[in-house]
Parts: structure tokens; C-alpha cells; sequence
């Protein structure tokens, strides 16, 4: 009985994971440039019941038997959109193609978003409305008016005056994306398998040009994570079922023992 509870409880547990996944994704389906969160479940380490038979010119005639413990959840990677909305900010800059805006945390980290909502802090530097600073750091002079163009010029300039450039906003190219690693509001850290970033100027080595009063879309797909939904809660309760079985079963081989 013991490794039809673990196959149970291990359902349990990966299909709850899922079950936080879909949820997660649903309640970001308005958030501009989340990266859909998509799970895989893989069948996890089994045992070996029995092991090949082979016979004296060494050829297969029975293959090993194993019986999978249960299933655990192998992968949940983000997959952004590069579709845009439109907005009435000026300041809102989506990246039309592939690319990331780099922003240094308050803890001195560089994290990376596809989420361009930009503003000025007291201080003048550009952030977005979490507190992080665009890396490379950008200054506008108080006072000034600014813009941001394709290229990620930013321009500035004060009232009655020429606007000048005064700052680049730099992209970075990821050779996996889905790599990354959710660090929260929005934004993602590297790992191993995102691989190093390349900072550029956007429109070079395949970075996307910038798209003023626009965000990048949110890269959740409803209908999908409504699918999800349904398939998720139904595995969620059979394994709550197999689970109970198992311990009915369980029980009942107790007391014939006793």
C-alpha cells in the first residue's frame, strides 16, 4: 500500500502546484508583460520489479519491469507575448520583438521585465512603479519634459527649449527566456539555463525597436488556462480519491492481520 499512497500523495502535491500555477496566471491575465507560467508533470523514480531477460546471445527476450512512484512537477517556465496594447501614457514603452528592460533592484541586483511603465523618482532617475531604476541609470533634469524613441533615446528638455538626449535605455537579449526565474512584481532573475545576457540598443542583433504609449501584453492565454483549470482539478481529485482507497484498504488489511 505504501507505494499507491506515495503515487497519491505525490499527485496531490504536483497537481496542487499546477492548481497555484493556473491561479497565478489567471489573476496576471491584465498584467502587462507577465510571462505565462506553464507547467509539466513528469512521472517520477520508480522501483525495478524485475530486470531484463536475456539469453546466452545476449538478446532481450523480456524487458525490465519498474513501477513509477508517483509524478512530480518537472517544469514551470515563462513564455512572454510580444503582442501590445495601448495606452494614453506617453511614458509606457513596450518592446516591439524580442528583449527585456534591465532595472537594478533596491538590492543592488540587476533583474530584467517586460513591463515598460516609466516614471521619475524625486531625484529625477528613471524607474518603474515598483522603485527600480533602469540600468544603465538615467537622470532627467528637473523641471524637463522627455520622451523615449525607437531606439531608446531618451530625450529631455525644459520648458521653451530644444529637447536633447540624455540617457540610453539598453535591452537585454536572453538566450533562453524561459529560463528565467520569477523573483516577484513583475520581475525575472537569471539561472543556468536563461544562459547570459547581451546588452544592446534596441533595434540591433535582433533586439525589438521601443513602442511609445504602449505595453507589452500580458502572455497569458485564457481559454488555455481555463482547460488547464478543469483537466487540473479533476486529476486533483482522483489522486485525493486514490489516496482514500489506498488508506481504506490499508485499514481494512490492518484489522484481518489483528
Amino acid at each position: 500500500m505504501f507505494s499507491v499512497m506515495s503515487a497519491g500523495t505525490s499527485g496531490l502535491e504536483s497537481q496542487n502546484l499546477w492548481l497555484n500555477a493556473i491561479a497565478t496566471n489567471i489573476a496576471n491575465n491584465q498584467t502587462p508583460g507577465f510571462g505565462e507560467r506553464v507547467s509539466v508533470l513528469a512521472s517520477s523514480s520508480g522501483e525495478r520489479l524485475r530486470p531484463a531477460f536475456r539469453t546466452v546471445g545476449n538478446q532481450i527476450i523480456e524487458p525490465s519491469l519498474s513501477l513509477t512512484s508517483g509524478a512530480h512537477l518537472a517544469e514551470n517556465v515563462p513564455v512572454f507575448s510580444n503582442q501590445m496594447m495601448a495606452t494614453s501614457n506617453p511614458h509606457d514603452v513596450a518592446i516591439d520583438g524580442n528583449g527585456f528592460f534591465v532595472v537594478k533592484t533596491v538590492d543592488g541586483s540587476l533583474a530584467y521585465t517586460r513591463s515598460g511603465t516609466l516614471q521619475t523618482d524625486s531625484q529625477g532617475h528613471l524607474e518603474l512603479p515598483n522603485g527600480n531604476v533602469m540600468y544603465p541609470p538615467i537622470t532627467i533634469p528637473a523641471g524637463s519634459s522627455w520622451y523615449v524613441t525607437q531606439d531608446g533615446t531618451v530625450m529631455a528638455g525644459l520648458p521653451g527649449q530644444s529637447f536633447k538626449p540624455v540617457g540610453q535605455l539598453q535591452i537585454a537579449l536572453i538566450p533562453n527566456p524561459a529560463g528565467l526565474i520569477s523573483s516577484g512584481y513583475n520581475l525575472y532573475g537569471l539561472s543556468v539555463a536563461s544562459g547570459t545576457p547581451v546588452l544592446v540598443k534596441p533595434g540591433q542583433r535582433g533586439a525589438g525597436l521601443l513602442q511609445t504609449s504602449s505595453l507589452n501584453a500580458s502572455g497569458v492565454n485564457m481559454a488555455s488556462e481555463l482547460t488547464d483549470l478543469i483537466q487540473a482539478q479533476g486529476a486533483y481529485q482522483m489522486n485525493a480519491k486514490i489516496l482514500a482507497i489506498s488508506q481504506s484498504l490499508d485499514k481494512g488489511l490492518t484489522q484481518i492481520i489483528t
